[in-house]
């Protein structure tokens, strides 16, 4: 059986992109803002410019660097669980919060306190979802400073998987990092040989590393914690406006955080990945999961496997908060992309809004597609018991096939599609809900079910860590 692929580089475009790409890195270069990181590039060989903060990096030097840098990366969560992102390798990390979230009875609103709750007990219990991803966004129920804080405490009092964190400051991931150091310590773990998180660092788009952002990468690697590549140029403002400029450009910028930690520390896991989108030309707005999204992700994953990294990247997203047909199609298209060229991590489970919102409900849905893309891109085994020449020889014309022991043996081996998330009665039972409706249900239902796996020394040492950082002391009860 050959599984199907998603290819849209030939090998010799592949060439000169990356032929392309060693160019701007020896002559553009990149701008580096943190005097530590390009004290280390100069002394493996990078061309520093330290006043003007500008570094070049000869060819001979990044193929240095990019030699060991490894192909798999291990996530690990408190469970237990030991991931292995790389190779042919796939797992799913669903979200968490956002700045909005689309309320299955009220519509499109801010983020709640509940919401994360349930959004975590929701990747927690879902079976296709390997890790959480944290971004850092305020609950619009309790003020700020404490309302991140509160996140955090929820969160992980109801979570045992991996976890993706996206840091807005040193200090946010300062606090990140000493909560897992007393989660280690209670499960009698050392943190530096565990690696509970895996860190984003972002770079931004055209070509510069600023200071907290490297700093944010020193301490994960100082952690011995997973970088996550994040590179998000938009076509037309801060990359080139056409398909190819742009993936050049992105990946320049997704080699600069695997080049860097090589300096810092040989060897140590970085995941390569690029998310472009596009600006809207009539507006200025930030379009990013039109059409082309399918494009960028097959040439990322193209050209992780060209460099042979682990790749990761955003999952089935949508432009509409929308639980609509326009909402599935995106969905499909871009999950399809990611299945059939190779992604090892597919992020942003439960995306939508045009990456700005998410929902419980949108999690579930998009666990159906995952079951549409993963059986799709399989394709089609030819054995010959499958070809089932001798069982159309005993069946032979106008016979039945209903009882026919091939059919009885292969019925529950997922040789046809199933998935628990779709409405696949065709019609024959008028009562049979949508998948939206009966997303909420299992929404519903997996938010009633749960019980916590989480240890109650884990729990008490999260609610105790986080119980005199609150400024209004009566956040801890809530």
């Amino acid at each position: 059986m050959s599984e199907l692929q998603w290819n849209v580089l030939s090998e010799s475009e592949l060439e000169a992109i990356n032929e392309h790409t060693l160019r701007v890195l020896a002559e553009t270069g990149i701008k580096v803002t943190h005097d530590g990181a390009l004290k280390s590039l100069r002394r493996r060989g990078a061309q520093v410019d330290e006043e003007a903060q500008h570094v070049r990096f000869p060819r001979e030097l990044v193929a240095e660097l990019l030699a060991s840098a490894p192909a798999t990366v291990i996530y690990e969560g408190i469970n237990g669980r030991r991931l292995e992102v790389g190779g042919d390798n796939r797992y799913y990390a669903s979200l968490v919060t956002d700045p909005w979230v689309t309320d299955y009875h009220d519509g499109r609103r801010r983020p709640k306190l509940e919401d994360i709750r349930r959004h975590t007990i929701i990747g927690e219990s879902l079976d296709r979802i390997s890790a959480l991803m944290r971004m850092q966004y305020p609950v619009s129920d309790i003020p700020e400073p404490d309302s991140c804080l509160k996140t955090m405490e929820v969160f992980l009092c109801h979570l045992t998987k991996h976890v993706s964190i996206y840091p807005t400051s040193v200090e946010n991931c300062r606090d990140w990092f000493e909560v897992y150091a007393r989660i280690a310590e209670a499960m009698g773990m050392d943190l530096t040989q565990h690696p509970l998180l895996s860190v984003a660092m972002a770079v931004t788009s055209p070509l510069q590393v600023h200071g907290l952002n490297i700093e944010i990468m020193k301490m994960a690697v100082d952690f011995n914690f997973p970088v996550i590549s994040t590179v998000c140029p938009m076509a037309g403002t801060t990359s080139p406006y056409s398909l190819a400029g742009t993936a050049l450009l992105s990946n320049v910028e997704a080699l600069v955080p695997v080049l860097i930690a090589q300096s810092w520390k040989p060897g140590h896991p970085v995941l390569y990945g690029f998310g472009p989108s596009v600006t809207d030309m009539k507006s200025g707005h930030d379009l990013y999961y039109k059409a082309e999204k399918a494009l960028f992700k097959v040439m990322a994953c193209q050209l992780g496997r060209f460099y042979r990294l682990p790749i990761s990247g955003e999952a089935g997203g949508t432009m509409t908060w929308r639980p609509d047909v326009q909402n599935g199609a995106e969905g499909t298209a871009y999950l399809l992309a990611s299945h059939l060229s190779g992604q090892n991590l597919i992020g942003g489970i439960g995306s939508m809004d045009n990456a700005n919102g998410m929902s419980g409900e949108q999690i579930v849905m998009q666990c159906g597609l995952i079951d549409l893309a993963e059986y799709i891109s399989r394709g089609v085994e030819v054995t010959d018991e499958k070809l089932a020449r001798e069982s159309i020889q005993r069946v032979g014309p106008g016979g039945n096939y209903m009882t026919e022991d091939m059919t009885l043996e292969m019925m529950r081996t997922g040789e046809f599609y199933d998935s628990p998330h779709f409405d696949l009665t065709g019609g024959y039972e008028s009562e049979a809900l949508g998948i939206y409706d009966k997303a909420h249900q299992t929404a519903d239902r997996l938010v009633a079910d749960y019980v916590s796996r989480v240890p109650d020394e884990v729990v008490e040492t999260v609610r105790r860590h986080f119980a005199d950082k609150y400024q209004d002391r009566s956040v801890a009860d809530r």
